[in-house]
């Protein structure tokens, strides 16, 4: 028999995306998204008798349904989450109005939705069956864990009667991805249902499917210009809106196999903390890097959903190289870099000569790239920052009176000019090395306006890394990551 499926989105726009709107019984409007089974990828439906689930493979009339038809008992009938399980042909995403039908075609069918949403808010969910039918409708909201094996207990649950509403109400302890199952009370009988959903509170906070994670480049938290956070403002910012963040941290100067595998248990304590599957990176300069040593040679590609890369050096700087010897440079200019990342990592000769390390162009070429292939499982961004030289007028016309940081004047000037490797940078990495993936854009800042340092940065300046964060939070919620 084919089992009918069912698309059910949210109240007003997408899920925990973007605030606006309102609903009934709603204190300040917002969205909740709700989709169709787990989550990695639609499943077409066919119109015959057979449909195909994730491996490729017909499910006909027979098997588990045609059994329970006949009197035998639904598998672990107890235990309706395991049953769910076992019908992939349900991991369907869609969206449409506030209610949808659907039918539950036969005993032993348990519908689920995932369902996207913010830090307390407070979600209604009401599922009423037909008056002449037999189904009892039985709603239960599980969190992230559900999506794994094993047995989960319910955050909460409701049960309705043939012709009467069944009101689940849910506060949500923490952003991401929960999973509603609807099914018969009993799962013995078939009949058609209608489902509904609704914000009550908290409607304007924003939710991201997978938790974010700021990794921080070299040289950061305990050096980078003395006592300031390194990504300034931006934790409060995205926890202000309602995102689940976190901000791990690992050696400021180190090589990237150290610290990627500091980050990596750290990332295993956020995984049992918040019971997702997954995190997304949100990373700048070498911790774009680490986030990727940490995909691909550690083996969390299971575990990550997307590394966002901004200004990261994934083709190395020739600044590194002109600091490690490796290009022949005078010695007034390697004086002038020794002394302005000296000043910055505020350490010395030697703690400059470490941090970069891991940047030489031939490192990454020939070592790092090779050995930490893209995963397919996870989505790669990047954005690369270009700043401005002093007197160059034209490219301060061109980007909001963008300059580059005194202190970041003999590397930008450095990287400037027509010669391979060099060009628009952000004083410290290329415009080119700084694409990876899918390269999104660059923005007008040098290498710290990109995490909110320095006077001319934040709202009031060219670049409003607060806004920056925002929206890519934003684009995250909107491709389901």
């Amino acid at each position: 028999m084919r089992t009918a499926w069912v698309v059910f989105a949210l109240l007003l726009h997408l899920a925990g995306c973007s605030g606006g709107g309102s609903g009934g019984g709603s204190d300040d409007g917002g969205d909740i998204e709700l989709e169709a089974g787990p989550d990695e990828g639609a499943v077409d439906v066919g119109d015959g008798d057979g449909r195909e689930d994730e491996g490729g493979e017909a499910r006909d009339e027979g098997g588990e349904d045609a059994a329970a038809e006949d009197g035998e008992e639904c598998t672990r009938t107890t235990d309706p989450l395991s049953l769910w399980r076992e019908r992939p042909e349900l991991n369907l995403v869609g969206s449409g109005p506030l209610t949808r039908l659907g039918t539950l075609d036969g005993p032993c069918v348990v519908d689920g939705y995932r369902v996207v949403a913010a830090t307390g808010m407070v979600l209604r969910f009401e599922a009423t069956t037909e008056a002449a039918g037999m189904v009892t409708a039985r709603l239960a909201l599980y969190d992230a864990r559900a999506f794994g094996g094993g047995a989960v207990a319910p955050l909460a649950d409701a049960v309705g009667a043939p012709g009467f509403t069944a009101t689940l109400d849910a506060t949500i302890p923490a952003g991401g991805e929960y999973l509603l199952l609807v099914h018969d009370l009993d799962l013995h009988d078939a009949g058609s249902y209608a489902l509904s959903a609704s914000c009550r509170a908290g409607c304007g906070r924003k939710a991201t499917r997978f938790p974010l994670v700021l990794l921080h480049g070299f040289g950061g938290w305990d050096t980078i210009l003395g006592s300031l956070e390194y990504f300034y403002g931006i934790e409060d910012e995205l926890e202000g809106q309602g995102y689940d963040v976190y901000v791990p941290t690992s050696d400021a100067v180190n090589d990237t196999p150290t610290r990627a595998r500091q980050y990596a248990a750290q990332l295993d304590e956020i995984l049992a903390s918040t019971h997702a599957r997954k995190v997304d990176f949100i990373t700048h300069s070498q911790g774009g890097l680490d986030a990727r040593y940490i995909v691909s040679t550690l083996g969390y590609g299971d575990r990550v959903g997307a590394i966002v890369m901004i200004s990261t050096p994934n083709d190395g700087t020739l600044v590194a190289d002109a600091l490690l010897g490796d290009l022949p440079v005078s010695t007034a200019v390697l004086s002038a870099l020794f002394d302005a990342w000296g000043a910055i990592l505020g350490g010395s000769e030697a703690d400059t000569r470490a941090a970069f390390g891991q940047l030489r162009t031939s490192v990454i070429r020939e070592e790092f790239n090779p050995s930490n292939p893209d995963d397919p499982r996870v989505v790669y961004w990047s954005w690369a920052g270009q700043s401005c030289g002093v007197l160059d007028f034209s490219c301060q016309a061109a980007s909001s009176g963008e300059v580059v940081d005194p202190l970041l004047i003999p590397s930008y000037e450095f990287l400037v000019g027509d010669e391979p490797g060099h060009g628009p940078n952000d004083g410290l990495v290329p415009v080119a090395s700084a694409r990876w993936g899918t390269f999104q854009d660059t923005i007008p800042g040098d290498h710290w306006d990109e995490i909110g340092q320095l006077a001319d940065s934040g709202p009031g300046g060219p670049f409003d890394h607060l806004a920056f964060y925002a929206d890519i939070a934003a684009r995250l919620c909107a491709a389901g990551l």
